[in-house]
């Protein structure tokens, strides 16, 4: 049994464009307000999901109008209203976890590395971390 983290993904993957800053579609800035904090996230957000629709070409494609829920994602833009938002974070963090789990199907330690394997005895827990050559963990 493994598991997998959207931000693992986000900065593991170089086509999706997060070479220095992962976006903050989480969490705003501590202290910030939230009328000024939502919209950033927001935007944040339809970045992160517009950085998604470009892995349409890549092995595995992702195809998010495969689905009329996901298709949504790109139609739509972030709601700013927090559960509204919520379910659109969800959504996206979703996405971005299954198709980690089919980029391991079909590159395994090619295009990812396994955490957790070497540091625990039976039964290990462990994260598939998509990872750029610079972010291989040694050994």
């Amino acid at each position: 049994m493994s598991e997998c983290y959207p931000y693992t993904t986000i900065v593991g993957v170089a086509e999706l464009g997060f070479d220095i800053e992962r976006p903050r579609y989480k969490r705003p800035p501590k202290g910030m307000p939230t009328a000024q904090s939502h919209p950033l996230r927001a935007a944040a957000c339809d970045r992160l999901i517009t950085a998604l629709a470009g892995l349409e070409n890549l092995d595995p494609p992702l195809h998010l109008r495969s689905h009329d829920t996901t298709a949504l994602l790109l139609d739509e833009p972030s709601a700013l209203a927090s559960r509204a938002y919520k379910h659109r974070e969800d959504l996206t963090d979703a996405v971005i976890c299954a198709w980690t789990g089919l980029l391991w199907l079909r590159h395994g330690f090619q295009r990812c590395q396994v955490l957790g394997l070497a540091d625990n005895p039976s039964p290990a827990a462990s994260i598939i971390a998509p990872c750029r050559p610079q972010q291989r963990r040694p050994g």
